[in-house]
């Protein structure tokens, strides 16, 4: 017997009204896989609810991740706009400064051409002066070599004047210094007595204080004096050496004689020139090497004899 559309119909109004024979007839006729599909498009639209919860919490995340990522790149924006605006006036004042420290160096520039320039004349003008300095001073120089050697000629002129005047000692002057000692060298010591040079001489040989030579040399001095310290008690001689113009070899030979006798007479003697006048030379020895100049008119320690004038030089 054949199954109508009839039949179907009837039985589906008799599934409606059975609903446990539907289900029965439903697991007979279904396989068990599609009895299992509704079961598992549940569990699939439940994960899938899951899922697309998870989707739209993640996409929230990330709406809110963009929106802080938004507004942190707006403030950076912001802020590197700022900066870049700071960094741009920065390098305007920069340029600024750059343009007015060329000012600055092109006027440097300048001003050091001009110092150049300045000290380039100053220095030609200043050799030009040096050179005229030079020749000036060369020309002196010539002019007091030649006042040198007129100098040296005076002096040598008064030295041979003087020798040859030592030559020929005035007569009253050596007189009167061995009949009046006492008057002359008064300032040097006191109760001054020319004494005899001989017999000390020939003593001191004998006691071997003086060479043969030594005392010939001693025995030349024109005059031996003794006396008294004026502020001491003691024995003082006096080495004299008589000229009428007293020179180096005058200054030299009474000290080479005052120093024998002192040997001689194992006491102090003190070199003495007694002249009219001191060349300048002798002036200058006399006061180095401590001898006293007794004079006409004047007796003076070796400190105390006047320096020679210092020689004009020509007009």
């Amino acid at each position: 017997m054949a199954f109508t559309v009839r039949d179907f119909e009837s039985l589906i109004r008799l599934l409606d009204r059975r609903p446990e024979w539907r289900e029965a007839l439903r697991q007979r006729i279904l396989t068990r896989e599609l009895l299992e599909l509704p079961v598992q498009i549940q569990a699939l639209r439940a994960e899938t609810e899951r899922r697309f919860q998870r989707v739209e919490e993640q996409i929230a995340a990330l709406a809110e991740a963009q929106r802080r990522h938004y507004e942190e790149f707006a403030a950076y924006r912001a802020e590197t706009d700022r900066r870049f605006a700071e960094l741009a006036e920065a390098q305007r004042r920069t340029e600024e400064r750059v343009g007015r420290l060329e000012e600055a160096v092109a006027a440097l520039a300048e001003a050091q051409r001009r110092h150049y320039e300045e000290f380039a004349a100053y220095r030609a003008e200043t050799d030009r002066r040096f050179a005229e300095l030079a020749e000036a001073l060369r020309q002196l120089t010539e002019r007091v070599d030649q006042l040198m050697g007129r100098v040296d000629r005076l002096d040598r002129r008064a030295e041979d004047h003087a020798r040859d005047l030592s030559r020929l000692k005035p007569l009253h002057l050596e007189f009167r210094l061995q009949q009046r000692p006492a008057d002359f060298f008064r300032p040097l010591i006191r109760r001054a007595a020319v004494i005899s040079m001989a017999p000390i001489l020939d003593d001191a040989v004998a006691a071997g204080r003086l060479r043969e030579e030594e005392a010939e040399d001693a025995a030349r001095l024109d005059l031996l004096v003794e006396g008294f310290h004026r502020r001491e008690d003691r024995k003082v001689y006096l080495a004299v050496e008589i000229s009428w113009l007293g020179d180096t070899e005058d200054i030299e030979r009474v000290v080479r004689r005052a120093a024998l006798f002192a040997r001689a007479l194992e006491a102090e003697v003190w070199p003495v020139v007694a002249a009219e006048d001191l060349t300048g030379p002798a002036r200058i020895m006399a006061r180095r090497m401590g001898v006293w100049w007794v004079g006409e008119e004047k007796t003076f320690r070796p400190e105390e004899i006047p320096l020679p004038p210092s020689p004009s030089p020509d007009p």
